[in-house]
């Protein structure tokens, strides 16, 4: 997301002026998000320096790699514990690598930018183009595992070129190309196999270019609702026009509301809108769950902790459902695809309270910080507390340790563990002991540049009623961090979270 015009009352107020309750009249491509309730957004993308990037990443071999490790299966398993029904998922955005692959895309691609912009960058066999698409088709790989589970996933575009993709902020130009190119090329690839598209950037384009009044024509909405309608006729699709109309679209095309919000988005009349136009679309509320940061705000934000408590936001996610309404919450990830942990605890949480999963595996869980009284530190660790890392480990503080041998350990009572902590280069092996049984080593190392956060390094859910311990020791590395456990929840917390 951009941070876009902040004129959202006005726009809100006309929204629910034009509310229908006559659910009959929706489109029939898009009742299934009704159906739905609510889903989970990623933005999963790489970048120049330039304004930087949601993962700092402008080496190709590096976003190649983490494109190429991303377990879709385990995801998929994952989402359908959490409950979500669907996952908006990104291509790109303004700064050039794609999560997907494309003969076109690579085409017209420009040259790399200067060293200083994306150091990593590398030209394509025989060219001087700049790569920027992976090895890997992700998108469709990860479409494809949700698929099989019942979950659906959506393409976010924005609606033009990257406009920082050179390495020079420009105005970001629409090219047929890439409206009918790339974009038709990926979806005729796809086919059912994505069931919509969330495009952003519309407003940035010329007036002349999003409305042809005499001849009622929306060149740009038109050109991209016929390539993605060109792979799969149903699909649902969405243009922003920037947050002056957040739940009104203003284009022929759109059949649910972008619904961008900055808060939690309010509860409607009723789920259904009519638009600027006349037409009847679904309504959408769509917004981020991290803190915020003066560049992107809340929208994939992997270094800032959450913006809201667990009950909030699934109270609000319910609410909206009630009414008809469907809510997309954004979620950070790592850049290999792993979860944190304290976003898996959240988001299974709104699927117990929506009503959509049963399952508790994480959200019965308790989160225990490292500098929780309960974890105990070897003597011969020289533990050091680190505090306000600004990395995105849970309460943004760890415990670590540079010597091979030391140790923590944690006591608790039910059939769940997890320990999760951060992964990165200067990372090595640690040894797992449960019960005094080794449960063999685990690497919290990462070969890349990135660090991932709040990393699940070990988990078991099937252990005997009763009291256990978990122990954790460094095997090799400089630092083990220590991050998290988590367990079931004491009686005493169930209360005060009740």
């Amino acid at each position: 997301m951009n941070n876009k015009l902040l004129k959202i009352v006005p726009s809100i107020a006309l929204a629910f002026a034009s509310l229908s309750a006559c659910s009959s009249e929706l489109p029939k491509e898009v009742r299934w998000m009704q159906d739905a309730k609510w889903g989970i957004s990623h933005h999963y993308l790489a970048g120049g320096t330039l304004d930087n990037a949601w993962y700092q990443i402008t080496d190709y071999d590096e976003w190649n790699n983490y494109v190429n490790g991303f377990d879709v299966d385990a995801y998929a398993q994952k989402a359908e514990k959490l409950g979500y029904r669907y996952v908006i998922f990104t291509l790109t955005q303004n700064r050039g690598y794609l999560s997907t692959t494309s003969e076109i895309y690579d085409l017209h691609s420009p040259a790399c930018p200067k060293v200083e912009v994306a150091p990593g960058c590398k030209t394509q066999l025989n060219s001087n183009q700049a790569d920027y698409t992976p090895s890997r088709d992700l998108v469709l790989d990860l479409a494809l595992a949700l698929k099989a589970k019942g979950i659906k996933l959506i393409a976010y575009l924005p609606s033009h070129l990257g406009d920082r993709w050179t390495g020079t902020k420009v105005k970001a130009p629409y090219p047929d190309w890439f409206l009918k190119g790339f974009i038709s090329e990926r979806a005729k690839k796809w086919g059912d196999n994505i069931a919509g598209w969330w495009f952003d950037g519309w407003y940035q384009a010329d007036e002349s270019e999003q409305e042809l009044a005499a001849n009622n024509a929306y060149p740009v909405a038109d050109k991209l609702a016929e390539s993605v309608r060109s792979g799969n006729p149903n699909a649902v699709i969405t243009i922003s026009d920037g947050f002056d109309y957040s739940f009104i679209p203003n284009d022929p095309q759109s059949n649910y509301t972008q619904g961008e919000h900055n808060e939690l988005p309010p509860i409607p009349e009723s789920g259904e809108v009519t638009t600027a136009l006349g037409t009847k679309v679904q309504w959408h509320g769509f917004t981020y769950t991290s803190l915020e940061d003066p560049l992107f705000g809340g929208w994939g934000q992997v270094k800032r902790s959450l913006k809201y408590s667990n009950e909030e936001v699934a109270e609000r996610v319910k609410a909206i459902s009630q009414v008809g309404g469907v809510t997309t919450l954004d979620v950070a990830i790592n850049p290999n695809g792993t979860w944190l942990v304290d976003r898996l605890v959240q988001i299974q949480t709104v699927g117990n309270t929506v009503g959509t999963t049963q399952d508790t595996t994480y959200s019965g869980l308790e989160l225990v910080n490292d500098d929780d009284p309960r974890i105990q530190y070897s003597d011969n660790g020289r533990w050091q507390s680190v505090s306000q890392t600004n990395t995105g480990e849970y309460k943004q503080d760890m415990h670590i340790t540079e010597v091979n041998g030391a140790y923590f350990s944690y006591q608790f009572t039910g059939s769940s563990i997890v320990f999760a902590t951060s992964k990165a280069a200067n990372q090595g092996d640690v040894e797992v002991i449960l019960d005094g049984q080794s449960q063999g080593t685990y690497s919290i190392f990462d070969g890349n540049n990135y660090r991932q956060v709040q990393s699940i390094v070990f988990e078991k859910h099937d252990l005997a009623a009763g009291p256990h311990t978990l122990t954790v020791k460094k095997v090799s590395g400089d630092v083990m961090p220590v991050d998290v456990v988590l367990s079931k929840k004491p009686e005493e917390y169930k209360a005060k979270s009740q």
